[in-house]
């Protein structure tokens, strides 16, 4: 079950209600989907990462499509994607995304998907402005990290087009970036990833990144995740903070006893009941 629940789902109602805060349903009869429904996490699928390094790392658009529909079955309430061509490299070209987004959307209709911008899978920024200029197909968001060359223009072009920026926050320069670029208050998400690789220096600058949009007043939904050994203690902080988070193979390929994922859904779902333990605590 997603959850995002809607029967009449649309890329303008999904920008109106994506990214709401936490909302904690009490009561012993509410079940753990019920008990999240309201609350954001977010299945990101496969990353940057190298081809088959690991055995349930989706490439292809129909492993894509299974892996998603299995991580909404799992919790997920939105899906993020690296897209990728014939070959298996990145891409952000107009057909591999259109074929992606096609078919993702066949088997999980009621789901926002959204795609990765990163610089490195283009490596210039005006070929990256020009190539997602000629989008045939629109993801429901895309993210943009603020430390990257041509990241406020990108995103500019991207909301002017109605899709949904996720803006990607490494750390406090980025957050300043994002603010001074004038766009932060039109993001649909401020996405907190610190990649520091040990928690007490993620929590120092996720605070720094914090105190740059509350002293601007930036009132939007966020979302913080982590990578590697704070993936699973960032799910944990993100829920107690109320902020949206997210789960899967790109962040991490262990489950939270350090043991090996069998795949994406089952860390989505042990991400959904961990947040509505947490939920259900409060």
């Amino acid at each position: 079950m997603s959850l995002i629940q809607s029967s009449d789902y649309s890329r303008r109602a999904f920008l109106a209600i994506a990214g709401a805060g936490a909302a904690v349903l009490g009561g012993c009869a509410v079940t753990e989907q019920e008990q999240i429904r309201s609350f954001l996490l977010k299945a990101a699928l496969n990353g940057g990462r190298q081809p088959g390094s690991h055995p349930a790392l989706p490439t292809t658009a129909n492993e894509f499509a299974n892996a998603a529909q299995d991580a909404v079955e799992a919790g997920a309430g939105a899906i993020h994607i690296h897209v990728r061509d014939s070959k298996e490299n990145e891409s952000l070209r107009s057909e591999d995304i259109a074929t992606i987004l096609a078919t993702v959307r066949a088997i999980i209709p009621s789901t926002p998907i959204g795609i990765s911008t990163h610089f490195g899978i283009v490596g210039d920024a005006e070929q990256r402005q020009e190539i997602v200029s000629m989008w045939s197909v629109l993801p429901d968001f895309a993210s943009v990290n603020f430390n990257e060359p041509g990241a406020v223009a990108l995103a500019q072009l991207l909301i002017e087009n109605g899709v949904g920026v996720e803006a990607g926050l490494f750390n406090a320069d980025a957050a300043v970036t994002c603010v001074e670029s004038g766009l932060a208050n039109d993001c649909l998400r401020l996405m907190m990833e610190p990649r520091n690789r040990d928690l007490e220096s993620a929590l120092s600058n996720v605070a720094e990144m914090e105190a740059v949009l509350n002293a601007a007043g930036v009132d939007r939904p966020r979302l913080l995740h982590g990578f590697g050994a704070t993936a699973w203690p960032l799910i944990e902080e993100a829920t107690r903070r109320g902020y949206a988070t997210r789960a899967g193979l790109e962040d991490t390929f262990e489950l939270a006893d350090g043991s090996t994922a069998r795949d994406n859904a089952e860390i989505v779902a042990e991400a959904a009941h961990m947040i509505a333990n947490i939920l259900g605590a409060s």
